[in-house]
């Protein structure tokens, strides 16, 4: 048996996958905490695209490593591969499975709140083609379709409405917002116009409505991130101590050293909930 993984076809397969992963999910939180309706709209789909993929990924590699610990070392074939599909709420299903069958003793569980609910429930939808990566051109061909699967529309009514309600509707915050909008909007609402279009497709033509959004997206932007980051916390916890049990216990070498690249998204709230920029380096 080689023992040098470095020469291990599998080893470099799985390497590659999880160099991937790494960055699709560090692209995706990060897009998320920069996307807003003026002039990052597109950052949201990048967002999307990161996100939905990237978890998508992390789920199947460790189902990989379940397989591999089920079967003595082998690795899944492509055909074994297919039958897990593309429902990203499935596979976290499946992986919340795996984690209890093998035993692992995590440090951080899986988030069971309505924000990261929405969260998957959004990126699930998103990974639908027909709901959800190509709305923009399923409208082309049908422009009475009905927009309710269009991705930001989605997102916003969803999950940054329930975000809003949890930290902004009804706190100190919306009134501090809403004054200064109220006072930038009496020093040059007079002779300025604004003309951009929401996350939920209304046309926002005025200061004030402009100015009030612009704050709240900051909220949208940080807890979106954050909550979008603890399913992808636990999930690398998962993945990390998979990959330990294989390698060290098991001595699956294909397994050696992948945990590494995901130990940076296995941090504290405070940390998620502040760090703008990942992957970590």
């Amino acid at each position: 048996m080689n023992k040098n993984p470095w020469d291990t076809p599998g080893w470099i397969a799985l390497s590659r996958e999880s160099k991937l992963v790494r960055h699709l999910l560090g692209s995706g939180v990060t897009a998320l905490g920069r996307a807003n309706y003026a002039d990052q709209a597109g950052e949201y789909y990048t967002a999307f695209f990161g996100l939905s993929v990237g978890i998508e990924r992390l789920a199947k590699l460790i189902l990989v490593a379940d397989y591999a610990l089920s079967n003595r070392g082998k690795l899944p074939p492509q055909s074994e591969m297919k039958k897990y599909g593309h429902d990203i709420e499935k596979l976290l299903e499946s992986i919340s499975i795996v984690s209890e069958k093998n035993s692992i003793q995590l440090q951080y569980s899986q988030p069971t709140t309505a924000i990261s609910a929405k969260i998957v429930e959004c990126l699930c939808a998103f990974a639908d083609a027909s709901r959800g990566r190509y709305a923009n051109f399923a409208a082309l061909g049908d422009p009475n379709i009905d927009g309710q699967f269009e991705p930001i529309r989605k997102w916003w009514f969803e999950v940054a409405e329930l975000i809003l309600q949890e930290h902004y509707y009804g706190k100190s915050a919306q009134a501090k917002v809403e004054n200064n909008a109220k006072m930038v909007d009496s020093m040059i609402g007079s002779f300025s116009s604004v003309l951009h279009f929401g996350e939920t497709g209304g046309v926002m033509g005025d200061i004030r409505s402009a100015s009030v959004r612009t704050e709240q997206t900051k909220y949208v932007q940080k807890y979106g991130r954050y909550h979008a980051l603890t399913v992808i916390r636990w999930m690398s916890n998962i993945f990390c101590e998979l990959c330990r049990k294989a390698n060290y216990e098991f001595h699956i070498i294909e397994f050696f050293g992948h945990h590494e690249l995901f130990w940076t998204y296995t941090v504290d709230d405070n940390f998620l909930k502040n760090r703008k920029i990942w992957p970590l380096n």
